[in-house]
């Protein structure tokens, strides 16, 4: 069966262009499938690459703060300007007329609004209104190697929509304030280094520097440019809970595979079955992951995911509430990376499937049809 979505997989990245990829596919307890195609230079990829997986990054971030929760040192209602009064000054932009105008929070962000994206915070390459304040240079961009865009307001009052957005650099912040060490410096002892995912940090210099894979743009005739310059290495502070990690598919794996056995790793206890389980539950009620329109196109394409399916967010994944026909079953959790990196994990089949990519604008034509045809093969083989 592998060999034949190998080759499938190989003919697809060839019809659309897409250099390399690495693939994995595992179940509760071993992997079950690991392989690479495609070169780096003169290298073939394989096990040692590493990747920007961007906001892959946000599930083991979103378990960091569930960890304290479940430690008592966190509430998921609480209030978070208690831990970083900044959150308590936070405004909220809306337009009237041509003018943007501020107001202050009619409610509290809470931590269940930041895991949840339903505080009302936003990116500026799919909301409208963050890009235009950062066009005009009232608040910074989004970046790789600083949090200055951390100041921009919220688009609307904390609990009253879903938004993609800044929630888990965030949770991130809230988590270095309440354990007192940096996140990077947290989840390596709670996270990846329990689970042995030596190839994965939020500092490239816990890794080998030479083995991350360069960055490619796409442009639209299917061209593909070196853009890896746009995106320092980052050595040190300050880590983005939102997208700073660097990992690998053999690392990711491990990971899904802790997920699926309900927050057991190797040798301890991740994260209470019962919180890994509220992670595949509905958190946002009536309210729709939606379509999300592009303010730039070289970072993002517009997307919506599944047209027809109810899709929601849990705490750190998307949940897609029916089967998707083909794909996976109801209940599974999936999201990707700003590079094209995607996951989803199917508790109702035991099979979590990665693939990485590495290159923008994130949901590409090319991108999306070698995601499709990798999990169609995987979960048409799947219980």
């Amino acid at each position: 069966m592998f060999e034949k979505m190998k080759s499938d997989l190989e003919a697809t990245m060839q019809a659309n262009n897409v250099p390399f990829a690495s693939f994995g596919v595992t179940d509760a307890y071993a992997t079950r499938m690991h392989t690479h195609i495609g070169s780096v230079g003169d290298a073939a990829l394989d096990d040692a690459h590493i990747f920007r997986i961007a906001s892959m990054t946000k599930p083991i971030v979103t378990i960091a703060a569930l960890q304290l929760v479940a430690g008592g040192n966190l509430r998921l209602e609480q209030p978070m300007k208690e831990i970083l009064p900044e959150l308590g000054e936070v405004q909220v932009v809306s337009r009237t007329g041509d003018e943007l105008v501020f107001a202050p929070l009619a409610r509290d962000i809470t931590l269940h609004h930041l895991l949840t994206h339903t505080s009302g915070y936003a990116y500026d390459f799919h909301a409208e209104m963050i890009a235009e304040l950062v066009r005009q240079k009232k608040i910074a961009g989004l970046a790789s190697d600083n949090d200055a865009f951390l100041a921009a307001p919220l688009i609307f009052q904390p609990g009253e929509n879903w938004e993609y957005g800044i929630n888990i650099d965030w949770a991130g912040k809230i988590i270095e304030e309440v354990s007192g060490v940096d996140l990077n410096a947290y989840v390596k002892a709670n996270i990846l280094r329990p689970l042995g995912m030596e190839n994965t940090s939020f500092s490239i210099n816990d890794l080998r520097a030479d083995a991350l894979v360069p960055c490619g743009f796409r442009d639209d005739d299917g061209n593909l440019s070196d853009v890896s310059e746009l995106f320092p290495q980052v050595t040190d502070g300050p880590y983005l809970g939102g997208g700073g990690l660097y990992s690998n598919v053999g690392d990711y794996m491990k990971f899904m595979r802790m997920v699926l056995k309900k927050g057991k790793g190797p040798d301890r206890e991740i994260l209470p079955g019962s919180m890994v389980r509220d992670m595949f539950a509905n958190q946002i009620g009536n309210l729709q992951v939606g379509y999300m329109p592009s303010q730039n196109p070289m970072l993002a394409k517009s997307h919506g995911w599944f047209k027809g399916t109810s899709m929601k967010w849990g705490y750190g994944l998307m949940v897609n509430e029916m089967e998707v026909a083909g794909r996976r079953s109801a209940g599974a959790g999936a999201w990707s990376g700003l590079f094209n990196t995607f996951f989803s994990i199917d508790p109702a089949r035991e099979t979590a499937c990665v693939i990485m990519m590495q290159m923008l604008p994130v949901y590409n034509e090319a991108a999306l049809a070698v995601f499709d045809t990798f999990e169609r093969a995987v979960y048409s083989d799947a219980p």
